[in-house]
């Protein structure tokens, strides 16, 4: 019988040690590379069952609307294009029409400052007067302006504001007037375009 040292004794168990944490090792590695494996399966089938629930969504969406949009809804590009064509002969004729209004309107304000001018013409009036230049020559814009007299008397122009039936509108009128600047405003009656008398002065 072959005698064995401790030392070859103490060698084998050293190298069945090795041995064994090789094994050991191999087969935690072994092991994780399964559970890793089974992992990216197991991802690889959600999503895969992902990806056919998106699909099938799709789908059905695409059935969807293709059901529901039938052509009774649609219309095509000639009859969008008559609809416009209408819509734009409808605009020009409201135009014509606003146009035509304003032309209307602007005779009738016309025939009315000339009737109102003419109906006072025998009446006796209070305006304001606001002032009296020499130098200001306002003939130019007083046909423009709604009770505005211009009163020319020598080498001065007076002008004056509004065609009050009484004397208590003029007086609430010129207040207004002084509240705005025009200190020396006052009031004077007139008939047919002459001045009566000065009616309440400064």
């Amino acid at each position: 019988m072959p005698f064995i040292s401790d030392e070859e004794l103490l060698d084998f168990k050293v190298q069945i040690d090795d041995a064994n944490e090789e094994k050991r090792v191999t087969n935690y590695a072994h092991n994780k590379a399964l559970r890793e494996e089974k992992e990216n399966t197991q991802k690889f089938k959600i999503a895969t069952i992902i990806l056919g629930i998106i699909a099938a969504l799709g789908v059905a969406g695409t059935v969807y609307f293709m059901n529901f949009s039938t052509p009774d809804n649609m219309i095509t590009k000639k009859e969008s294009n008559a609809q416009v064509n209408a819509l734009n002969t409808k605009i020009a004729g409201l135009e014509d029409t606003i146009k035509s209004l304003s032309m209307d309107q602007e005779i009738n304000s016309s025939n009315t400052d000339s009737e109102n001018k003419a109906s006072l013409q025998n009446e006796l009036i209070y305006a304001v007067q606001i002032g009296a230049f020499q130098q200001k020559d306002l003939s130019m814009y007083s046909e423009k302006f709604v009770n505005f007299k211009e009163i020319k008397a020598g080498n001065f122009n007076k002008y004056a504001l509004g065609n009050f039936a009484t004397l208590d509108e003029a007086k609430k009128f010129r207040r207004e007037l002084v509240s705005l600047g025009f200190k020396k405003a006052f009031i004077a009656s007139y008939q047919n375009g002459e001045r009566l008398k000065i009616e309440e002065a400064w």
